[in-house]
């Protein structure tokens, strides 16, 4: 599996976002990187992963028509016990300060 590591990395890969997701990409990689600092950034797959051991903790997926920001299985902020279904990834149309506190609650809470 072919990797790159770091900002930078990520960076350069979410510059190659479609120009009207390339703004939120860029905002969405700064609250993970403010929210928790201790992730790695990594490119894999062509897409920037942020990792803790060796782990997925979140991601950013860009497309033509949608950009997703999603969570590892393990390591889900949104998982209820008792409930038949999880939210793993969400489809970012905009980015607001509730929308913001919303993600960073999330991520933090995932590396908690």
């Amino acid at each position: 599996m072919f990797s790159k590591k770091g900002d930078a990395a990520v960076l350069a890969n979410l510059a190659g976002a479609p120009d009207r997701y390339r703004t939120i990409a860029e905002r969405l990689h700064a609250i993970i990187r403010e929210s928790a600092p201790s992730l790695e950034p990594i490119v894999r797959w062509g897409l920037p992963f942020y990792t803790r051991d060796g782990k997925d903790v979140c991601y950013i997926k860009t497309g033509a028509d949608f950009i997703a920001f999603g969570f590892g299985e393990d390591l889900n902020p949104a998982y209820e016990d008792g409930a038949g279904m999880h939210p793993l990834v969400w489809n970012i149309t905009s980015l607001d300060a509730a929308t913001e506190e919303t993600l960073r609650g999330l991520i933090r809470k995932a590396v908690a």
